[in-house]
């Protein structure tokens, strides 16, 4: 029973240290993307990928529909 306690943790364990390494992966690539855009001067296009995402996490734009916390009339 104890083996199989520890090898549930051990998978746990693993798969939360895969998942952390995944996600900084994907932001060291988009890191690069962002000063590949800026380096080649595509500034408006990294503008408007920084607008869209602060548009869509950002509190202060609750308002809009495509925002997360976007509170509308429930119908």
């Amino acid at each position: 029973m104890e083996k199989v306690i520890t090898k549930i943790k051990n998978t746990m364990v693993n798969g939360f240290l895969m998942l952390t390494a995944a996600w900084i992966m994907f932001a060291l690539t988009f890191q690069v993307y962002g000063v590949f855009l800026i380096a080649t001067g595509q500034d408006e296009k990294m503008s408007q990928i920084s607008n869209e995402i602060s548009w869509k996490i950002d509190g202060a734009f609750k308002n809009n529909p495509d925002n997360i916390w976007y509170e509308g009339s429930e119908k």
